[in-house]
């Protein structure tokens, strides 16, 4: 709530000034976690890519993707980088959001546990961790659970603690045995002494782990705008594979972290699960259905979640190929 007020504060101090807002569209582009998965956005925006294309683009960080659905439900933001899972269980209550990119097709979370837990069964009458129930970390712990034959909540304790940081925080001070880590808190983890049980992002499943979303009824009214957003947020991903040294800067600025250990590890976690060109997968929206609890998500079409128009038009002209992210 904190954070909504601050973003709506932050709106009505922009509005002093119409003349910047009527030559540049506004976009307060809101983010889940702070995680190496948004290393493109933050070289977008610290390389002045959105301003290249016309836009003030302000980022605002709201731990855990259901706070971000319900900021962009709200109106305060137009674009967000945000999990599957909220976005597919808001419009399956009537929400008109849609997916026009995706940054990670695939849960790209470790599953780390304390040194004692040898085995996901061996979870059974403990206490695991999510950032927030709905979100990404919460599909991902309860769909292995489930996988090896446990019930969340029933044998599993779930326990939402809020962000990546206070994950870190709670299995340091062991209030939970194990959760799934996005890069850098995965090492913070590892220096509270756990391991890695799975790498989700080699479980073999699809998943909406963040992906781009909007309002169909944004795209039709800001159609241009959405589209340069996607350029400016590819020339992030341009960024991040061409200028390490750049990136690693930038990544140091929103993890507010200096060790190199740490950011060489959360750059090289950034190469290997953002997605490029920004594609969202119809496969990671069947995933979140099927795992879905929503009375209506049996009989949902998973390609009434996605506009794939946008990205389809930046490739059919070519843009991708320019910037080096296609062949």
């Amino acid at each position: 709530m904190r954070r909504t007020l601050l973003l709506a504060f932050s709106l009505l101090c922009l509005a002093v000034h119409p003349a910047w807002s009527q030559t540049r569209p506004k976009l307060n582009v809101v983010y889940p976690a702070i995680s190496g998965i948004i290393a493109a956005l933050w070289a977008a925006s610290e390389a002045n890519s959105f301003q290249k294309y016309g836009l003030d683009v302000t980022l605002v960080y709201i731990a855990s993707a259901p706070q971000v659905v319900r900021v962009m439900l709200s109106g305060d933001s137009q674009i967000s980088l945000t999990g599957g899972a909220p976005v597919v269980n808001a419009n399956l209550s009537g929400a008109d959001l849609v997916f026009i990119g995706g940054v990670a097709n695939v849960p790209a979370f470790y599953l780390m546990a304390l040194p004692e837990i040898k085995s996901i069964e061996e979870l059974k009458g403990k206490t695991v961790g999510v950032t927030r129930f709905g979100s990404s970390t919460d599909f991902t712990m309860r769909y292995i659970l489930q996988k090896h034959g446990l019930q969340p909540e029933k044998d599993v304790t779930l326990l939402q603690v809020g962000g990546m940081p206070e994950l870190a925080a709670a299995i340091s001070k062991r209030l939970i045995v194990a959760a799934p880590f996005s890069s850098p808190s995965n090492l913070r983890a590892k220096n509270a002494g756990a391991r890695i049980l799975i790498d989700m992002a080699k479980a073999g499943v699809f998943f909406p782990h963040t992906n781009i979303a909007t309002a169909r009824s944004y795209i039709r009214a800001h159609r241009d705008v959405a589209l340069n957003f996607l350029r400016g947020y590819s020339e992030g991903i341009q960024k991040m594979i061409t200028d390490k040294p750049f990136v690693k800067k930038v990544l140091q600025k929103y993890t507010r972290e200096n060790d190199d250990e740490i950011i060489e590890t959360t750059f090289q976690y950034a190469l290997d699960y953002v997605a490029r060109p920004p594609y969202p997968t119809r496969e990671g929206i069947i995933e979140t259905l099927k795992q879905s609890t929503h009375p209506k998500s049996k009989t949902a079409n998973p390609d009434d979640f996605i506009d794939l128009s946008l990205v389809r038009s930046l490739e059919d002209d070519g843009f991708f190929k320019k910037i080096g992210l296609q062949k």
